[in-house]
């Protein structure tokens, strides 16, 4: 199967075709090679609205443990309106009826058949079995409508050495039947000096081994293949006064991300406004992309960063210099998170900067077309889209999680 690697926009040329359905938006259309490729105009287009409240909350700050929750990993509803929840902290998963009531709680703490050392992802699938991801034991469990367990497996792994100790990472399922994986390999991450320039770091990045594979398995742990490579953010290694050495992501560094579903697999590099669909059968079949540009990094970016991040040991002057030190990118990155919703519209997220209260998500139409965006609370992470809802999870001021589904309220084609 062809791997496909996320190159810069300049270098995937589009020439214009026809309008499509919604004039306003398509500037080009390419089918090259059975691939669909849909260039979009950048528009102020509202496509819908997340309502101001929510219509159901699942999670409470006190009362019994099955509505509490620690750190919530996946949120997902089974074709009956069930909402499955992960708690990876507890590692549990919670199964709540279509009106919040508690159901059933699965898992728990251990190695055994069933348990979880570090519960990564939960889903339901067809039938009303659970299948859930285990990425402290490489392992995925099927649980039935029960809760009995069908089947534990260890996954197959990719060439044994060239991959990173608990670096597979489940983004949900890959199609019927399948995990899709990310998996780091030990050559991520590039480790400079903090010498060159971001120009350089990421030709070289980009132009040498892939640092994340998308890789599919079925239920019972068989390695199916290799859908895309992406791109990891690099590491930067400071010295410190006295000797000591400190390592750090590259602040503002695009990297790659990508979401399953029965529909296909989403894929974007975080270069800029584009992704890429592939289909059930791990085919690309289209990219869809916006004709625009991510803003530029400013000093008012790094300062913001650097005042959230100050501590005892370095205040928000001497993290300032730390960053102008590093080969910083000049742009900001693309999409940072896609999801494919039970419609097969393709929604994405822009980059948003520390400390803003909205988060904007792009909406292409399943035909590639640019539809609008949909702007919800920065303290609201969409897990799932389907049933013209949205189902996430939220944050509150005191660092509590809850599950929140809220009504997506499209409005008319202007």
């Amino acid at each position: 199967m062809k791997i496909v690697r996320f190159l810069p926009l300049a270098l995937l040329a589009v020439s214009c075709g026809d309008s499509g359905t919604r004039s306003y938006s398509i500037v080009g259309v390419v089918d090259s090679a059975g691939v669909r490729i849909v260039t979009s105009a950048p528009t102020d287009a509202v496509y819908a609205e997340a309502a101001a409240e929510p219509a159901l909350v699942i999670g409470r700050l006190d009362g019994p443990e099955e509505y509490l929750f620690g750190t919530i990993t996946a949120v997902a509803r089974d074709e009956r309106g069930n909402v499955v929840v992960g708690d990876s902290q507890a590692n549990e998963i919670r199964v709540f009826d279509a009106t919040g009531v508690h159901l059933r709680t699965l898992g728990g703490a251990g190695k055994g058949p069933g348990e979880f050392e570090t519960l990564s992802d939960a889903w339901p699938v067809a039938g009303g079995n659970i299948v859930a991801t285990d990425r402290g034991l490489d392992r995925i469990t099927v649980f039935d409508s029960t809760g009995r367990v069908v089947e534990t497996t260890r996954v197959e792994q990719l060439g044994g050495s060239e991959i990173n100790l608990n670096s597979m990472f489940s983004r949900g399922t890959g199609g019927r039947g399948t995990v899709l994986h990310e998996v780091t390999l030990r050559s991520a991450s590039p480790v400079m000096t903090g010498e060159g320039t971001f120009q350089s770091v990421m030709e070289a990045a980009l132009g040498g081994e892939p640092q994340v594979l998308y890789v599919r398995h079925r239920f019972d742990g068989t390695l199916v293949d290799t859908v895309a490579e992406g791109r990891t953010r690099p590491v930067i290694v400071s010295q410190l006064a006295g000797g000591a050495v400190s390592f750090a992501q590259l602040p503002f560094a695009p990297t790659s991300s990508a979401a399953g579903s029965d529909r296909g697999i989403a894929v974007t590099g975080g270069l800029a406004y584009e992704l890429s669909l592939f289909d059930p059968a791990g085919s690309l079949v289209m990219i869809a992309r916006l004709e625009d540009q991510p803003p530029a990094r400013t000093e008012e970016h790094l300062r913001v960063r650097a005042e959230l991040e100050a501590n005892e040991r370095e205040s928000p002057e001497e993290l300032m210099e730390q960053y102008r030190g590093m080969p910083l990118p000049d742009t900001l990155p693309g999409y940072t998170k896609v999801r494919v919703a039970d419609t097969g519209e393709l929604w994405a997220e822009r980059f948003r900067v520390t400390g803003e209260e909205v988060g904007r998500w792009d909406v292409f139409a399943g035909d590639g077309a640019y539809l609008g965006r949909v702007e919800v609370p920065a303290s609201f992470a969409i897990q799932e889209i389907s049933r013209s809802q949205l189902v996430g999870i939220i944050r509150d001021e005191l660092d509590v999680q809850r599950v929140e589904i809220r009504d997506l309220l499209l409005l008319p084609e202007s």
